[in-house]
């Protein structure tokens, strides 16, 4: 399928519904490792089923991928992203292991610039099943927001010197006060993308397309609406095979499936946060019946929706 002509990314009517959107979305960050890492090392930290990321916050290291013989730098003020969990380690040899999965620490010391060493801080974003999907469903195995190359504005250097600052406490809160502050990383991850203005499949690529785009705030702003291909691909002022094309080749999904999805976030946040019955909810998403509407319900967030309420909310369901 041929790419169409790039556009101005990220109209301001796109913005602001995208801010709306990042403010309601569910997720949390933890912070699993704080430390400061001498000699030789190597850490493998893939496995959490979540987004997980790591903060250079001083000194050097390497990332290595099984499948790749190249390792990549990474240097104080780096935040290295892996999207999908993929397998890999991180540590002080540029040459790659012989074998993945292991931890090996030789000696670690406080947290502090005047000490040797490289300094990590390490986490994972728990994030809601749909909106991870919507965001980072077709990202690359790994992403490095790079210090040295403009990635990481004075915004983001703020918060990591923060992150930085905590991590060497030890008092009451410091790791409850990380945790929130990495809640932040998620943002300024999206925000780094936006910027960019890659050609990445999903919400964002969605919005970076003017006309695409139309159909997703139209969408977002009415999602009970008796949406179709016809009448979406008229408020994108496209036909109706353009459309589909088009919105597939941004969205890296059919329209009518995204609506799905759309629909279903939304009432996810119903049940969670209102006292709404699942019939009430159903009409909202624009269902006639609340036996369609659990059967999508249940088909995009794993479970039905009574189940969701009774265990209360998508904290509780696990990975689905």
């Amino acid at each position: 399928m041929a790419s169409p002509a790039k556009e101005k990314a990220f109209p301001q009517d796109a913005k602001q519904a995208l801010n709306e959107i990042l403010r309601r979305i569910s997720f949390r960050a933890e912070v699993f490792y704080r430390g400061q890492l001498c000699d030789s090392w190597a850490l493998d930290t893939s496995g959490t089923g979540n987004v997980n990321f790591h903060i250079v916050c001083h000194g050097e290291c390497w990332l290595h991928l099984p499948d790749s013989q190249a390792s990549t730098r990474l240097q104080g003020g780096d935040i290295l992203v892996f999207p999908h969990d993929a397998a890999h380690i991180i540590g002080s040899s540029e040459e790659k292991p012989r074998a993945f999965g292991i931890q090996n620490v030789t000696r670690e010391v406080r947290l502090d610039r005047t000490n040797p060493g490289t300094a990590l801080i390490c986490g994972f974003l728990e994030i809601d099943h749909s909106v991870r999907r919507l965001l980072m469903g077709t990202l690359p195995e790994f992403l490095v927001i790079a210090s040295q190359s403009g990635g990481i504005n004075a915004a983001a250097r703020t918060l990591l010197d923060l992150l930085f600052a905590e991590a060497g406490m030890d008092e009451v809160g410091a790791t409850a006060i990380l945790d929130r502050l990495a809640d932040a990383l998620l943002f300024y991850i999206v925000r780094d993308l936006v910027e960019k203005n890659l050609p990445i499949p999903g919400l964002l690529g969605a919005f970076g397309d003017a006309q695409i785009c139309k159909a997703v705030l139209a969408i977002n702003a009415n999602p009970g609406e008796h949406w179709t291909l016809d009448n979406l691909a008229e408020t994108a002022h496209l036909s109706r095979s353009a459309f589909a094309e088009r919105f597939l080749w941004a969205c890296g999904m059919p329209p009518i499936e995204f609506l799905t999805i759309w629909r279903m976030y939304f009432a996810r946040r119903w049940l969670e946060q209102e006292n709404a019955s699942v019939m009430d909810v159903a009409e909202r998403c624009g269902y006639e019946s609340a036996a369609a509407f659990s059967k999508a319900f249940k088909r995009v967030m794993g479970v039905g929706p009574g189940q969701f309420r009774k265990i209360g909310g998508i904290r509780k369901v696990g990975k689905i």
